[in-house]
């Protein structure tokens, strides 16, 4: 199972949440995982959790939506590790922003200078740690980039108008790149999610009074009680993106897949 020996994996958002699931089941399977975030204290669990896996992995800080941040992230990661095989653009950039009510809400009633900005904000997030990481997997031979964005990109959702446009952007950005990036062996896939139990999401919604509207709230209810096969955990969202950065999946590339617990089928 180890088929990850000697690859190394930048994560963003990797300190925590869904994020955290993709660094564990990536270390679990041989990659060296650097984790990218804001606040080292919360990596350092992370960190001890991959070593007693047997697994080897490191920090860097920088912000998602800056280019400099970006450049230097990976710039670090190949200097300490030897080079870059996998990335994971899996933080979002601002998820109190998306969760806001004049971004997240009826489209007569979201602040559309605001949805504009943060969808803005959300698509950088994604695609900024991708540019600055395709020189590094070039001079490996080849890579694999597993986007990780919402399930809301693919399925029309009442409320959503500002997760829509930029994870269904992101998704075609996805698509985009995977015959750009063919040519230099660069495989990218895209992996949509849900609700997912222990995010940052599923905190707000069900652990804070004033996290989510109650509107919001419903939805994510509704979600839970209509997924037939349950609620995935973060580390159920690793082992998809695990299959897709791996050679399990070579020939894949382009797609998009859903693992939803069978509340959504395409």
């Amino acid at each position: 199972m180890n088929n990850l020996q000697g690859k190394v994996a930048v994560v963003t958002g990797g300190t925590g949440g869904i994020g955290k699931g993709v660094a564990l089941r990536l270390a679990g399977r041989g990659a060296t995982v650097v984790l990218n975030g804001r606040d080292e204290r919360k990596a350092e669990s992370v960190l001890a959790d991959i070593e007693r896996l047997g697994g080897a992995g490191g920090f860097v800080a920088g912000d998602v939506r800056s280019k400099s941040d970006m450049n230097a992230v990976t710039a670090e990661a190949a200097r300490r590790f030897g080079g870059i095989d996998i990335v994971v653009p899996n933080a979002g950039g601002n998820d109190d922003e998306a969760r806001s009510t004049d971004v997240r809400g009826p489209f007569a009633d979201i602040d559309i200078e605001r949805v504009t900005d943060f969808i803005g904000q959300a698509v950088a997030a994604k695609l900024l740690v991708v540019q600055s990481t395709v020189p590094y997997m070039r001079e490996r031979g080849g890579g694999s980039v597993v986007f990780v964005t919402s399930e809301g990109g693919r399925v029309p959702t009442p409320g959503q108008t500002a997760i829509a446009t930029f994870s269904g952007g992101v998704i075609m950005a996805s698509k985009v790149l995977s015959k750009e990036l063919a040519r230099h062996r660069i495989r990218v896939n895209c992996v949509c999610v849900t609700v997912v139990r222990d995010s940052p999401s599923w905190e707000a919604a069900f652990q804070r009074e004033d996290g989510v509207s109650d509107h919001h709230r419903k939805q994510y209810e509704k979600i839970i009680e209509r997924s037939p096969l349950g609620v995935a955990a973060p580390q159920d969202i690793g082992d998809v993106v695990t299959f897709l950065a791996s050679d399990d999946a070579q020939y894949l590339t382009g797609a998009v897949v859903s693992p939803t617990g069978g509340l959504t089928i395409h």
